[in-house]
C-alpha cells in the first residue's frame, strides 16, 4: 500500500524549526535581509539585503510617472520632477523593523507583510513644476484703477478684469500617492478664474472720495480780493497711492497746495520803497529827496496751506484768510559836506565834482563844499544845440581826438586835434577849445569848451565817475 506524506501544519513547522538546527541557519540568513513575504508598495523584497532593497526601490521609483493633463496637453512627469521622491532610509527602517524580534522570523513563514514606501517631498521642485505648468495657462488679472479723466476735472475708474490660473491643488496629492504606492497614475488640472485683488467696487469708492475732494471749494480771502482754486488745480493736487494689489485712500499733495498759496501770497506782496534824505554834518535833516514807503507781505501762508490741505483731504470746503504784516522801509542817507548844503550837487566830504553853471557860463571844481578851481569862464551849448541839464558822471576820456557831428542846420562838422576831452553825457564833454579866443557865452554844439590848460587840469584831476552837474 502506498504511503501518503502528511504536510505539517504551520505550527508544527515552526516548532520543528525551533527545535532543529535549521532554525539557527534560517535566523542567521535573514538577520540582515528582508523577511520572507515582505513587500514595499507592491515590490517583493523577500530575502534582499538593505542595499538590494534600496536599489530595487530606486529602480521602481525611476519608472513611476504621473500623466498630467492641462489645457495645453498631457505630459508624463517623473517623481523627481514632481518633487515626490522616496525617503529610502525611512522606508528601509520600516521594512527591517521586524528583524529586531525573533518571533517575526517564525511569523514570516506563514504571513505576508506589505509596507508602503515613505514619500520624501521636495517642495522647491514641486513649486518650480507648478510655476511652469501654470505659466502656459496663466492670464493675469487686472486690478481696478483710478485715474484722472481726460478733462482733468474728475476721476474715473478702470474696471477690474478677472484672470485665469491653473488649479494645481490635486497635483501634490497625486505626486505623494504615486511615491507612496510606486504606481504611475494620471491627474487632470483644470483652469480656474483668478479674481483681481482690487475690485471695481473698491476703485469706485476711491474715485468717489477723490471727486469729493475736487468738488470741495478751496478759497483764500485777502481783503476785497479772493483767490479760488480751479477744479483742474484741485484735481492735480489729489494723490491716490496705487500699487499691485493695493489702492490707497486719496490724499492731498500739501506741497502742491503750498505752491499755489505761495503764488497767491506773492501777488499781494508790496516791496518797501527806500527813501533818500540829505543830512548835514551834525545829522540834522536837510531835505527828503524821495519819501520812504513801507511794504507789506503775507505772514501766514504756511498755515493757510495746511488748513486748506487738511479740509480738502476730508472733502470739506474751506475759505482761509491771509494775514499781512508791514515790511519797514529803509532810508538811504547822504551827509552833505559843510558848505555844500545849498550848492547844485549834495556832495559828501572829500567827493570831487564839477559844477557847470549855464547861466553864468562858468565851470567850478569842488571837493565836497570847497572850491578847488574856478569859477572859470567857459562856452556852453548854443540855443540851437544846448547843453543838457542834469547830474551826470564822467564815463570816458580822450587826450586828443577828432570830433565830428552835425550843426543845427543839419550840415556835418569835423574838428581835428581836440585836446583833453572828459565825456559826461553822450557826446557832451569838457574839453579844450584852441579855436576860442573869448569865453563866457553860449556857442558850442553842446560841449563845455574850456581853455586848454583848464581842460587838462580837469582831465588829470577828475577820475572816471566824477559827477558833473549842469544847471541854469
Amino acid at each position: 500500500m502506498k504511503r501518503r506524506t502528511k504536510v505539517a501544519s504551520g505550527g508544527a513547522l515552526v516548532a520543528g524549526l525551533a527545535l532543529g538546527g535549521g532554525a539557527t541557519a534560517y535566523g542567521a540568513y535573514y538577520q540582515d535581509r528582508a523577511l520572507p513575504g515582505s513587500s514595499i508598495s507592491g515590490v517583493d523584497v523577500s530575502g534582499m539585503t538593505r542595499a538590494q532593497v534600496a536599489a530595487a526601490l530606486q529602480e521602481r521609483a525611476d519608472q513611476v510617472a504621473v500623466a498630467v493633463t492641462t489645457p495645453t496637453g498631457t505630459q508624463d512627469i517623473s517623481l523627481a520632477d514632481l518633487g515626490a521622491g522616496i525617503d529610502i532610509d525611512a522606508t528601509l527602517a520600516r521594512t527591517f523593523a521586524p528583524n529586531q524580534d525573533w518571533s517575526s522570523y517564525a511569523k514570516a513563514l506563514i504571513e505576508q507583510r506589505a509596507v508602503s514606501a515613505v514619500p520624501a517631498a521636495d517642495e522647491p521642485a514641486l513649486a518650480k513644476l507648478v510655476a511652469s505648468l501654470s505659466a502656459a495657462s496663466e492670464e493675469p488679472a487686472r486690478d481696478a484703477s483710478v485715474r484722472l479723466a481726460s478733462d482733468k476735472k474728475s476721476f474715473t475708474v478702470g474696471p477690474a478684469k478677472a484672470g485665469q490660473t491653473l488649479d494645481t491643488t490635486a497635483l501634490s496629492a497625486a505626486a505623494a500617492n504615486a511615491a507612496r504606492t510606486l504606481t504611475s497614475s494620471q491627474v487632470t488640472l483644470a483652469p480656474v478664474a483668478k479674481p483681481a485683488t482690487v475690485t471695481t467696487e473698491q476703485a469706485e469708492q476711491v474715485a468717489a472720495q477723490a471727486n469729493d475732494i475736487v468738488k470741495a471749494a478751496a478759497k483764500i480771502s485777502a481783503g476785497t480780493k479772493t483767490f479760488a482754486a480751479t477744479t483742474e488745480q484741485k484735481a492735480s493736487w489729489v494723490d491716490i497711492p496705487q500699487a499691485t494689489g493695493e489702492l490707497g485712500t486719496p490724499t492731498i499733495d500739501e506741497s502742491a497746495v503750498t505752491a499755489w498759496v505761495t503764488e497767491a501770497a506773492g501777488s499781494l506782496k508790496v516791496a518797501p520803497r527806500a527813501g533818500m534824505r540829505y543830512l548835514d554834518q551834525s545829522g540834522k535833516l536837510l531835505r527828503v529827496v524821495t519819501p520812504a514807503a513801507d511794504g507789506a507781505e503775507v505772514s501766514n501762508a504756511s498755515a493757510v496751506a495746511k488748513a486748506l490741505a487738511a479740509s480738502l483731504s476730508s472733502g470739506r470746503s474751506k475759505t482761509a484768510a491771509f494775514q499781512t504784516k508791514a515790511v519797514a522801509a529803509t532810508w538811504n542817507e547822504r551827509r552833505i559836506a559843510r558848505g555844500a548844503e545849498r550848492l547844485a550837487y549834495p556832495a559828501v566830504d572829500g567827493e570831487k565834482w564839477v559844477d557847470v553853471n549855464l547861466s553864468s557860463h562858468t565851470m567850478t571844481a569842488y571837493v565836497g563844499g570847497q572850491v578847488v578851481l574856478g569859477p572859470i569862464k567857459m562856452v556852453n551849448g548854443a540855443p540851437a544845440t544846448p547843453t543838457d541839464i542834469g547830474t551826470f558822471h564822467i564815463y570816458w576820456k580822450n587826450p586828443m581826438m577828432t570830433m565830428r557831428g552835425q550843426n543845427a542846420d543839419g550840415t556835418d562838422y569835423e574838428t581835428p586835434n581836440v585836446p583833453w576831452s572828459s565825456f559826461f553825457n553822450g557826446g557832451e564833454a569838457l574839453h579844450g577849445a584852441y579855436w576860442r579866443k573869448t569865453w563866457g557865452y553860449a556857442a558850442s554844439h553842446g560841449c563845455i569848451n574850456l581853455p586848454i590848460p583848464t581842460a587838462k587840469w580837469v582831465y588829470d584831476w577828475a577820475p572816471m565817475g566824477t559827477p558833473v552837474v549842469t544847471h541854469n
